[in-house]
């Protein structure tokens, strides 16, 4: 299976978001039930995570242009491919959209629902934190992101 440079760019992303989610989701999912300011080091995750990224791009990259020092040639048919690609990553973004709000609103709906129970020890203890929001969106935008550059990579292979 011969790869050109263009696929092993969409693999080398294609990795990166599958690192990023076994490496740095689980902190983020230990702390969904804190709020973002009860975060035991969230700055230096977001440190290790802006670092890790410049890193680990630099290095992919740097080893792409070194092992395919020629140029590759952009037609139609890269544009094609990444137009289909980004519109498919397009509608998943606001399909999440919808899946965010939605969530948000079935927190906020089953609150209200203990609150008319009478059960006030689980109404105070069901909540909804910074930290589940965050979780969501992360686990949300990896996973649209995987999925994007899957089908880009298809694409490149079939068409």
């Amino acid at each position: 299976m011969d790869l050109s440079k263009k696929e092993i760019s969409i693999l080398i992303e294609i990795i990166y978001s599958i690192v990023f989610v076994l490496i740095f989701l689980p902190y983020f999912y230990e702390n969904q039930e804190t709020t973002l300011i009860l975060m035991d080091g969230l700055v230096e995750k977001i440190i290790q995570i802006i670092i890790c990224t410049i890193i680990y791009f630099s290095i992919a990259y740097a080893l792409l242009e070194i092992a395919f020092k020629k140029r590759e040639t952009r037609d139609e048919r890269d544009d094609m491919i990444n137009s289909r690609s980004y519109k498919l990553g397009y509608l998943l973004y606001e399909f999440s959209l919808f899946i965010f709000i939605g969530y948000v609103c079935s927190k906020f709906q089953n609150k209200e629902l203990l609150n008319l129970t009478g059960n006030q020890e689980l109404y105070n203890g069901f909540q909804l934190t910074d930290g589940g929001i965050v979780f969501f969106i992360i686990v949300l935008l990896a996973s649209i992101s995987v999925i994007k550059s899957l089908y880009q990579f298809y694409l490149y292979r079939t068409v």
